[in-house]
């Protein structure tokens, strides 16, 4: 594949991905996985798992690894530029007209009725990582407890415990 090409790949995906890295994670595998074939199953895994956990956004993160991966040095520029470029290009022009539109019921209803696209972008983000990812009955019951915990605890959780807890019991059971 061309620099190009992975230019184009990742700036679409940056470009129509609303609700931040997270919402990617279903159009990277779509395009990535399924339709170019640039990466194995077990690799975007990999990359979805190395990114949440490298500080950083997790969108630049998994276009900087997939680049690298695939052209090297350059790939991961060329792929991060990519994915920022059109974040950076949408918040200057809201940023030059926001003060005529923060008050317009259009542009508020249509900000609103992003909402639960983000929300659905995300639950079959997690649905498609738990079905390539999950490989027994038993982790299934353990991403359950986990989200039953974040549902009931919500942000008195120590993120930090949480992940390290999590690979800690991945340690035991994949080992």
């Amino acid at each position: 594949m061309s620099f190009l090409a992975l230019f184009g790949v990742f700036f679409k995906i940056g470009m129509f991905t609303f609700g931040g890295g997270q919402a990617m994670i279903p159009l990277l595998q779509k395009d990535l996985v399924l339709n170019l074939a640039w990466v194995s199953m077990k690799e975007f895994l990999d990359f979805v798992a190395i990114s949440e956990i490298t500080p950083g956004p997790v969108a630049i993160n998994m276009a900087t690894f997939v680049g690298y991966k695939l052209r090297g040095l350059t790939g991961a520029l060329v792929t991060s530029l990519g994915v920022i470029l059109p974040s950076f290009i949408i918040i200057l022009i809201i940023a030059t007209v926001a003060h005529t539109f923060r008050t317009n019921r259009w542009v508020s209803a249509f900000l609103d009725g992003l909402q639960p696209v983000v929300l659905a972008l995300l639950t079959y983000a997690v649905y498609s990582i738990a079905r390539g990812g999950i490989p027994a009955w038993w982790g299934y019951v353990a991403s359950l407890g986990i989200l039953l915990l974040i549902l009931k605890y919500g942000k008195k959780l120590n993120l930090f415990l949480v992940l390290l807890a999590a690979g800690g019991l991945g340690l035991l059971i994949f080992r």
